[in-house]
């Protein structure tokens, strides 16, 4: 698994978002700001080289590439499947290279509490809902969590509206490394791993799935509450890896959270395994703790069942403490 990026700009104004810094550094670079259909082409034979399938694509808002159109159909051309993340207020121009896709061959995970700012909310949540509606079986709305209380029950009515994918991905808004970005804390886990498990069931009734993404720990939920979540059809994991995200310039960040201190650079014969094995020797190290002091000599991370949580918000745990490594 790998996230192209092909565009370093957003229209968006989303408080836990993890690549404000990013942005920013491309704010003056106008040359920069957006992938070149040759560099694209070189990220795909990477893909290949590294027999990976499926072409994930992510910014900024990737929608804005002036040639998205042009982008997909060099994947179409190979023959592969699509992933895009988008907070889902995308040009014209974009939403109809979209659904020219096949629906098997497409899925696009649209953010449904991302923020534009200013502007009018209702005319922007009409926009969006319209997109969903457009797409419909290639859509999967994605929710992030950087507050104590959700606010999930509205997303059942529109996606039975719209006819999008009944599916809601979950993600755990992290913190950066140097950032302020709005963030879950960890103390607030298991009030929230409460609600998603009361959600779930209600999801359920209506033929909706959970899927988590990366972060989650199990610790979040009782075991009364797991066993709701596996029996409402939940996709739980408790995972916390190199993801490889893969910028313009050929960096390969960990992941974003991480990006600052994690890196490595594509290069001649590096393919994804290899820049994934040096990135997981480069974090080895911080494993060896998590997200709560209880995870040190917790059971389910000893086993590998659980990886400790976010690997950055472990290390904002020690920030403000002097500690030591033992290698």
């Amino acid at each position: 698994m790998a996230n192209l990026l092909i565009s370093r700009v957003c229209n968006g104004e989303c408080a836990y978002c993890f690549a404000v810094e990013y942005l920013h550094e491309a704010a003056s670079d106008q040359a920069g700001r957006f992938i070149s259909l040759d560099a694209f082409e070189q990220r795909l034979d990477w893909l290949e080289s590294s027999a990976i399938r499926q072409v994930r694509l992510l910014g900024g808002e990737p929608t804005l590439h002036p040639q998205f159109p042009a982008l997909l159909a060099r994947v179409t051309a190979r023959q592969k499947p699509l992933l895009l993340f988008t907070h889902g207020w995308m040009p014209e121009q974009a939403l109809q290279a979209l659904e020219a896709l096949p629906a098997e061959a497409c899925r696009v995970i649209v953010n449904l509490n991302a923020r534009l700012p200013g502007g009018n909310a209702d005319e922007n949540e009409a926009r969006r809902r319209r997109v969903l509606e457009r797409l419909g079986g290639r859509a999967q709305p994605g929710y992030n969590i950087s507050q104590r209380k959700l606010h999930l029950e509205a997303l059942i009515p529109l996606i039975l509206e719209t006819g999008c994918r009944k599916a809601i991905r979950l993600g755990l808004a992290q913190p950066t490394l140097g950032g302020t970005n709005a963030h879950l804390l960890p103390k607030h886990y298991r009030q929230v791993g409460a609600q998603i498990a009361s959600f779930a069931e209600v999801a359920a009734e209506a033929g909706i799935v959970l899927e988590f993404d990366c972060g989650f720990v199990r610790c979040m939920f009782s075991e009364s509450e797991l066993e709701t979540l596996h029996a409402a059809h939940t996709d739980v994991g408790w995972r916390c890896n190199p993801v490889l995200d893969v910028d313009l310039d050929g960096r390969v960040f960990h992941c974003f959270p991480l990006a600052e201190r994690f890196s490595a650079h594509l290069g001649e014969g590096r393919d994804a395994a290899s820049l994934r094995a040096e990135l997981e020797t480069a974090t080895r190290p911080y494993r060896q703790a998590g997200v709560f002091s209880e995870c040190s000599s917790c059971l389910h991370k000893q086993q590998g069942i659980c990886t400790g949580g976010c690997l950055a918000s472990t290390i904002r745990r020690f920030s403000s403490h002097p500690f030591s490594l033992t290698l």
